[in-house]
């Protein structure tokens, strides 16, 4: 087997090792655009028996804001293997190859949407940000409104280029202010939008034509779907919600998808449930990181204000150069031959995006030395040393990572 970065020339063979491996038609006017761009060929591997392309592994940069702090990373995308290829270690080898090359280039980490967990749980990888999805009928909805002079533009996307600059606009906006962990993607990615043909948006503007919030939707059987709801200050939510309070002869309900653990429902519904309509709240978190080099990611996403000391012992299987004992606080990572805390270099993700707390991973016995195993489920002091990861990686709850 070879494994080898491809260029546009395979643009047909990928095609098809996609509608082999997945449930994916080909759209010449959504899909074509994609492959076309050459910002998606930059970092596109595949591997090959003799002259056949067996795997594709797609591999582009992208910003990510993480603490509101922006990172680069490489996300992944397009992994897929023939069918009688496959448990062979293939994806796993270009990975291999992938990592190499990022850290070459400086990248620290790469994130990915899986299809399956576990799988990828095991090259390094855990779950860096928690989204929700929200259901609820139309009824639910409150009419409370905090009056403003903020005005809605609302069409399609698709081919329709009066649009575009409004939703360029919001979204940059959105990039530069947002406390969410908003992301910014190659063209190939970004332009995907405007190649839905049944997407719409509304963009929210003052007088000034500066965005205030925007959301991306789609209908379909009187339900309103929503990609996307964001906002930069609650006057921006208010006129969000009025334009959906506008809807009511055309829908019976909406879904929004990846809601941040803070969104305040309680602004927009006025309960939740009401005459046998529920709203419900469903877990929705998918992105997954994986940390490719942790000194530099520890050092830009710790509390560099907190002076106390703690000693972290990093396990990863797949990149034995981050076996390491860390002493980190007062504002740096240094190495020790020290022992301290262990956790895997997979659950050190949660931590220090802000998903999950310290002291839960050690309740869960992710985080701490062999006989924290044995921790029971109820009330217990939190170690010391876990108090003080918590406090240079708080829990924070603003993740909503498109």
């Amino acid at each position: 087997m070879e494994i080898r970065k491809l260029d546009d020339t395979y643009r047909e063979r990928i095609i098809e090792i996609f509608t082999i491996c997945f449930d994916y038609n080909f759209d010449i006017d959504e899909d074509g655009p994609f492959f076309d761009d050459p910002s998606l060929w930059e970092y596109v591997w595949g591997a090959f028996d003799g002259q056949k392309l067996i795997a594709s592994y797609i591999s582009y940069k992208q910003r990510v804001k993480i603490r509101n702090r922006a990172i680069e990373c490489r996300y992944l995308d397009g992994v897929a293997t023939l069918p009688e290829y496959r448990n062979m270690g293939i994806i796993k080898d270009i990975f291999m190859r992938d990592c190499a090359d990022a850290l070459d280039s400086g990248i620290n980490i790469m994130m990915l949407d899986p299809f399956k967990h576990d799988y990828y749980r095991k090259l390094g990888f855990e779950t860096a940000f928690e989204n929700l999805n929200l259901s609820f009928d139309y009824s639910l909805l409150s009419s409370e409104m905090v009056e403003n002079d903020l005005r809605i533009v609302s069409g399609m996307l698709y081919q329709k280029d009066s649009m575009k600059p409004l939703v360029e606009a919001a979204l940059e906006k959105l990039w530069e202010e947002s406390r969410y962990a908003e992301v910014k993607e190659i063209s190939a990615y970004s332009q995907g939008i405007y190649r839905e043909k049944d997407l719409l948006c509304a963009v929210v503007i003052d007088e000034n034509n500066i965005p205030h919030g925007l959301i991306l939707y789609s209908k379909k059987g009187r339900k309103m779907n929503i990609r996307r709801f964001s906002f930069t200050d609650l006057q921006g939510f208010y006129a969000l919600k009025r334009f959906l309070l506008n809807h009511r002869d055309q829908l019976s309900s909406f879904e929004i998808r990846r809601v941040p653990p803070d969104f305040p429902i309680e602004l927009l519904l006025h309960s939740g449930w009401q005459a046998g309509r529920f709203a419900e709240l469903k877990d929705f978190s998918s992105r997954m990181m994986r940390i490719l080099s942790p000194i530099p990611v520890i050092s830009e996403l710790m509390d560099k204000e907190i002076s106390a000391r703690v000693i972290i012992e990093i396990e990863d299987r797949n990149l034995p150069q981050n076996d390491l004992s860390l002493s980190i606080g007062n504002g740096e990572v240094v190495y020790t031959d020290r022992k301290g805390l262990s956790i895997s270099i997979a659950d050190l993700v949660p931590l220090v995006t802000g998903r999950t707390s310290a002291s839960r991973l050690w309740r869960m016995g992710k985080l701490g030395k062999g006989e924290y195993g044995k921790l029971p489920w109820g009330i217990a002091e939190v170690p010391s040393d876990v108090q003080i990861l918590d406090s240079l990686f708080p829990r924070i709850t603003t993740h909503n990572a498109h």
